[in-house]
């Protein structure tokens, strides 16, 4: 593994950009015939690769720290930080377009789950019900095993 100056890890680096082009590709593949029956469709390995680098970068990342529980706090704290902003920002347009555009509402429970990282539960794994903004299940697993 080399580290670089900004401290990355070149292999995590290159095992993310797989991850994204497997991703692009396995959700193009749904709409291009006949790419929907081709090896494209195994795509979703992608999803599983960034699972498997944001739990060695979490481990990675805290190595040198004690577990005190002002290091645990401190360490959620930056992630809420890092992530959601932007979360909350996407899923309040996603649901004010939707309104605008479709005269859909979002129901109040549905989307403070959402923005609570908390799965709808209305429908089995891997999403366990997703959240508004549908990709979002994905940080419900980050959350939850945070």
């Amino acid at each position: 593994m080399v580290i670089n100056d900004r401290n990355r890890i070149s292999a995590i680096e290159a095992l993310r950009g797989i991850a994204v082009i497997t991703v692009v590709l396995y959700h193009y593949s749904w709409f291009i015939h006949p790419l929907e029956s081709t090896f494209l469709r195994r795509g979703y390995i992608g999803v599983d690769i960034f699972f498997i680098i944001s739990g060695f970068l979490a481990c990675h990342n805290t190595a040198r720290y004690d577990s005190s529980s002002y290091n645990s706090i401190k360490y959620i704290t930056n992630r809420l930080i890092r992530i959601c902003p932007a979360y909350i920002i996407v899923t309040l347009l996603y649901v004010g377009t939707n309104y605008t555009l479709h005269s859909t509402s979002t129901g109040a429970w549905a989307l403070i789950k959402s923005l609570l990282f908390l799965p709808q539960l209305s429908e089995g794994g891997p999403s366990y019900g997703s959240p508004v903004v549908d990709v979002g299940w994905t940080l419900n697993y980050e959350f939850f095993f945070t």
